[in-house]
């Protein structure tokens, strides 16, 4: 909800039991914050801590709560809070929608509250470690002042992202096993192994999707379901069953590796990677299994003589003698 209501109107809203929260959220603010980090005090907290408790006094099911709201206070700045349940990739997505609207982030709070709810409405915020209460993630954000029509746009994404990071979490056991699946499928057993390799941690699954010769889209799982359900273009698709069903009875090698051309919302804001994977019946290939992610930090790092295929194709290159490719050292 973009909006200009002052700092002073939102705590005038307040009531008396969210007024308590709204101590209990200042010491949770107070105790995250790092020595040598900013500091929110004094008014500043009270100010930051009223915005957040109105964002948070109601959220759907499934849903974020969002508030983005411009501040005057000495300075003119943007206050944005997020209210969701917790789960990983929320600080990392946030920061990418910032960064891809070139704005800085001047302070950043994101506590883990314990809560209760009745019917999507704040009923309590428990003090001490919560045990045994639903978890969410209230995220608290300054950053520079941006017009109306730019807020708007901003709150749109920022809720997009969120979106997409709640269904690639909720999903990811199912992508898991469908990678693991097709692993299994593969007649290549360097393929195969990419495939574990990759669902052993060394890809953020975003996405899934099987795609028939007819069009039929099947097994929609994360972004694919959400905002990124045409991960590749019509011809591309095309070009894909081709590359399967090869020339002279001579098949493309599994799992072809794409590129594409959509940004994940989701961690960082990257171009997202692709895996295909043939689905036979009868010797022919009827459908193409899909799997969008991002590399991790793990996989960006790994030597390349321990990345299947990667190893293989490298050590057919060192054996290749038109190549005369000595090791590091050697003499002539």
């Amino acid at each position: 909800m973009s909006s200009t209501k002052s700092a002073s109107e939102a705590k005038a809203t307040l009531t008396e039991k969210e007024r308590v929260f709204a101590k209990t959220l200042a010491t949770r603010i107070s105790d995250s914050i790092l020595p040598g980090e900013f500091s929110l005090e004094g008014k500043q907290l009270e100010d930051a801590t009223a915005f957040v408790i109105e964002t948070a006094r109601e959220r759907k099911e499934g849903q974020p709560s969002i508030s983005v709201r411009s501040a005057t206070d000495g300075r003119r700045f943007m206050r944005i809070a997020i209210i969701n349940k917790d789960m990983p990739f929320l600080v990392d997505s946030i920061g990418a929608v910032m960064a891809a609207h070139g704005l800085s982030i001047d302070v950043l709070v994101h506590p883990i509250i314990p809560v209760r709810r009745k019917d999507e409405k704040l009923e309590d915020v428990p003090e001490g470690d919560g045990t045994g209460e639903k978890k969410e993630s209230w995220v608290y954000l300054e950053t520079e002042r941006i017009d109306a029509k730019e807020r708007r746009a901003l709150e749109a994404e920022l809720r997009a992202s969120i979106i997409d990071v709640r269904a690639a979490v909720s999903d990811w056991p199912q992508m898991h096993d469908m990678m693991d699946a097709d692993a299994d499928r593969l007649s290549d057993a360097e393929g195969a192994a990419l495939l574990r390799w990759l669902s052993g941690g060394m890809l953020t699954q975003l996405g899934h999707i099987t795609r028939n010769r007819d069009g039929k889209e099947t097994d929609k799982l994360g972004i694919c379901r959400r905002s990124t359900p045409d991960v590749l273009a019509e011809n591309a698709y095309a070009k894909a069953f081709a590359w399967f069903d090869g020339e002279n009875g001579a098949p493309g090698r599994a799992p072809l590796i794409i590129k594409a051309n959509r940004l994940s919302k989701v961690h960082r804001r990257v171009p997202l990677d692709l895996f295909v994977v043939p689905v036979l019946e009868k010797g022919r290939v009827e459908a193409i299994s899909i799997h969008a992610g991002i590399w991790t930090s793990a996989a960006l790092v790994a030597s390349p003589d321990s990345v299947p295929v990667l190893r293989q194709q490298l050590k057919a290159i060192m054996e290749e003698p038109r190549l005369a490719v000595r090791p590091v050292g050697q003499e002539d």
